[in-house]
């Protein structure tokens, strides 16, 4: 979550990373041969895949290949980071660090030879039963099959709804509907399945808090969560009985506030313990101050969700593409609502949420898929 350039930056970066993808050569392992940099590493949401061909490295850097991807067609690889690497004919690559479920397999994958996983699901349709004289119990009877929305009427749905906010029909469709075109809902409302098993059981997740520094800040998050949802999807744990853990790490070199890791979260140390951060040297007082947040400029922190949390009001300016808004508050309580912010974000994530494109939202980012 931690904004380290402005947004046009980050939106050229994507722009040019989509380039590279394309028009990297398919013989990228040859790289392990080649002087290899490693120019970034960034966090990434912990997403399944699967691959079939390619090799597995020991080290961003290349160095020495560890299991050929033919011999693991049916293994589920997650997500864990994205490297950004340079070889020494000044060329970019992208390899995805990955391990599997028990953490064995794990090493450094061309993310091209990496393909989205969905597990899938079967629908268990019960045989309809038979009565009557002539029918006899011990004739079979063919299972009904289920049936559900076309793709083409789902497609007009979404087309009706507003970008991102399933509304209407969307919301009451049957289980086979939204089991049998899965890939459609994750692509149109960014959703996928992040959380490890056993994180949500029963519909619900526990939260063990490692510092107590964090536990007021989790508990406001867990409350926002669960009055959203009119549910409650998260409580608090504790050591001897969670599925999540949430603490403190080191998000200083990845460059984020929050990261969401597939079985917890974890905050940045420094810049939590930073008060300068994210929005400059705040006066030491109990008197309110108005401070204003621009997407379009880094040097006044707005981060990613900001304004989601942080504001009332907004301003879009559609000539120069850039959110402005105004926050007023006491010091102390704008810092511990922007740290709400970030957790808040997270959980998002462990439910099931990418980013969006949207800063009035809490999963906004500035980047992303």
């Amino acid at each position: 979550m931690k904004q380290k350039r402005a947004i046009v930056t980050m939106v050229l970066a994507a722009v040019f990373s989509i380039g590279f993808l394309g028009n990297f050569s398919t013989t990228q392992d040859a790289a392990a041969k080649r002087t290899v940099k490693v120019v970034k590493v960034k966090k990434v949401a912990s997403k399944p895949y699967r691959a079939t061909k390619g090799y597995m490295y020991n080290s961003a850097k290349l160095t020495k290949k560890i299991h050929n991807l033919k011999n693991y067609k049916k293994t589920t690889f997650y997500s864990k980071k994205r490297v950004t690497v340079k070889t020494s004919k000044n060329k970019k690559a992208y390899y995805m660090y990955v391990a599997n479920k028990s953490n064995k397999i794990k090493g450094y994958v061309y993310s091209k030879y990496l393909k989205p996983y969905q597990p899938g699901k079967t629908t268990v349709v019960k045989t309809p039963s038979t009565s009557g004289s002539g029918s006899s119990t011990n004739t079979p009877t063919k299972p009904t099959e289920p049936t559900v929305i076309s793709k083409s009427d789902l497609e007009s749905l979404i087309a009706a709804s507003p970008d991102l906010d399933p509304t209407g029909q969307l919301l009451s469709l049957t289980s086979e509907d939204y089991q049998t075109y899965a890939s459609v809902f994750d692509k149109n409302f960014n959703v996928g399945d992040y959380a490890h098993k056993g994180v949500f059981n029963n519909d619900q997740a526990s939260i063990y808090v490692e510092s107590q520094q964090l536990v007021p800040y989790v508990q406001k998050a867990i409350d926002k969560w669960n009055s959203a949802l009119g549910t409650t999807a998260f409580t608090l744990g504790t050591r001897e009985n969670h599925s999540m853990v949430l603490g403190f790490g080191d998000g200083q070199i990845a460059g984020w506030d929050g990261v969401f890791y597939g079985s917890g979260i974890a905050v940045d140390y420094t810049s939590f313990h930073d008060h300068t951060y994210p929005y400059g040297r705040l006066p030491v007082s109990n008197e309110p101050i108005t401070i204003t947040l621009t997407s379009d400029d880094d040097s006044t922190g707005v981060g990613d969700g900001v304004a989601a949390h942080a504001a009332s009001g907004y301003h879009y300016d559609a000539d120069v593409h850039y959110v402005t808004t105004t926050i007023t508050g006491v010091p102390a309580d704008l810092l511990e609502t922007y740290w709400v912010g970030v957790i808040t974000h997270e959980l998002g994530h462990s439910l099931g949420l990418d980013h969006t494109p949207y800063f009035q939202d809490i999963m906004a980012a500035q980047s992303g898929t």
